[in-house]
C-alpha cells in the first residue's frame, strides 16, 4: 500500500494500478493551466489578457479539466512504477477515464505490462537438416538458353565463340569457352542456392530458438509495436506526398490486410529480439569499443549526409552498441546449431 496507489498482481508481468491524484494537487494544476487558457480568450468589455478565469466557459473548463488530467497522469504513473521497479513494455491501458468532480479526488485504474522472464533453452536439442545441394545439368542449360534469348551477341550458334561474346558481357575474363561458362553458371548458381538455404535454415534455426525458450510475447507489446509501423507508414507516406488510399489501391491490399501483417511482423520481431538479448547474455557476448568505432566509421561512410552530432551522441551509440551485441549474438548461435564448417563452406 502506498499513498496515492494500490498494485493487483494479474499475473507474473502484468500489473493493475488504481492511482489517486489528491483534489489539492489537481486544483493546483487546473487553476495554472485555466489562466494560461484565460490569457487567449476574448471576452466582450474585458481586454485580451484580463478576462477572468470565472468567465471561461463552462464547456472550456470541461477541456482544460481533461487536459489537467492528461498532464498529471503519467507523472503519478511514472512514480508509482518507479517505486515499483518496473519497467513496461507497452504504454499503460487505462480502463476508462475517470469523472472528474470538483473537491474530489479523482482516481483510475490502469493496467501495465512487463516483459516475462525467459530462460534459454537447450541449444543442443536444436537440430536441423541441412542437404547437400546439387546443380543438375538441365539447369546450366537452361541459364545458357536464358542468355542467348536476352543478350544480342555476333555468334549465332552455342558455341566457343559465343560464350566467348557472353563473357565480355558478364565481366568475366577467366571464360576462354563454352565449357568454361557453365562452369562459371554452375559454380554461380550453387552460391545462389547455397545462400538462399543458409537463409532458411538460419530463420529455422531461431524460430526453434525461440519455441525451445519458450518465449510468447504480451499481447500489449505486439499491439503497441504493431501500431508503431502503421504510424511510420502513415508518416512515410506523408513524406512523399502519396495518399494512403492511393498506395493501398496501387498495391490490391487493404488497411486491415496491412495491419494483420504489422501485426505478425511486430510479433516475430519481437520475440527474435528478446532471445537474441537473453542467447547474448547466457553467452556472454560483449562489443568492444574498436568493434564498436569500426561500425560507427562504417556508418559514416554508408551515410556521407547525416547530422555529425549523432555520432558522438552517448544514447546512439549505445544503441549502435546494442544492435552489434545481437548482431554478434545472432551468429554465435547460428554457427552453434549449423556448424562452423557447414557455414565455412557456405560463405
Amino acid at each position: 500500500m502506498n499513498d496515492f496507489y494500490t498494485k493487483k498482481e494479474i499475473n507474473g508481468h502484468t500489473f493493475e494500478f488504481t492511482i489517486t491524484i489528491p483534489a489539492d494537487n489537481f486544483k493546483h494544476s487546473y487553476d495554472l493551466l485555466i489562466k494560461d487558457y484565460a490569457k487567449d480568450t476574448d471576452v466582450k468589455g474585458f481586454r485580451k489578457g484580463k478576462v477572468p478565469a470565472d468567465l471561461i466557459s463552462d464547456q472550456m473548463k470541461e477541456v482544460v479539466k481533461l487536459e489537467t488530467f492528461e498532464r498529471l497522469a503519467p507523472l503519478y504513473i511514472n512514480t508509482a512504477l518507479n517505486k515499483e521497479k518496473l519497467e513496461p513494455i507497452a504504454p499503460p491501458e487505462y480502463k476508462e477515464l475517470p469523472k472528474i468532480l470538483d473537491g474530489l479526488d479523482i482516481s483510475f485504474t490502469i493496467t501495465v505490462t512487463t516483459m516475462p522472464e525467459f530462460k534459454i533453452g537447450d541449444i543442443k536439442k536444436i537440430k536441423i537438416k541441412k542437404d547437400k545441394l546439387k546443380i543438375e545439368d538441365s539447369e546450366i542449360e537452361d541459364a545458357v538458353n536464358e542468355l542467348r534469348n536476352t543478350q544480342k551477341t555476333k555468334a549465332k550458334e552455342i558455341n566457343d565463340d559465343w560464350a566467348k561474346e557472353i563473357a565480355k558481357v558478364i565481366n568475366a575474363e577467366e571464360v576462354k569457352g563454352l565449357d568454361d561458362l557453365k562452369e562459371k553458371i554452375r559454380s554461380a548458381l550453387q552460391m545462389q542456392k547455397d545462400r538462399y538455404q543458409l537463409h532458411k535454415l538460419q530463420d529455422e534455426a531461431l524460430r526453434k530458438g525461440i519455441e525451445i525458450s519458450k518465449i510468447e510475447i504480451p499481447e500489449p507489446a505486439v499491439r503497441f509495436e504493431a501500431s508503431e509501423r502503421e504510424k511510420a507508414f502513415v508518416q512515410d507516406m506523408k513524406n512523399r506526398g502519396v495518399k494512403i488510399e492511393d498506395f493501398l489501391k496501387a498495391n490490391n491490399i487493404t488497411i486491415e490486410k496491412m495491419r494483420e501483417l504489422w501485426l505478425k511482423d511486430a510479433k516475430d520481431a519481437l520475440e527474435a529480439d528478446t532471445f537474441l538479448n537473453l542467447f547474448s547474455k547466457d553467452r556472454k557476448v560483449e562489443i568492444s569499443d574498436e568493434e564498436l568505432e569500426k561500425k560507427i566509421e562504417e556508418i559514416k561512410l554508408s551515410q556521407p549526409n547525416a547530422d555529425k552530432n549523432i555520432f558522438s551522441n552517448p544514447q546512439w551509440r549505445e544503441y549502435i552498441k546494442g544492435v552489434e551485441r545481437k548482431e554478434k549474438g545472432f551468429q554465435l548461435f547460428i554457427e552453434e546449431v549449423l556448424g562452423k564448417e557447414f557455414l565455412d563452406e557456405h560463405n
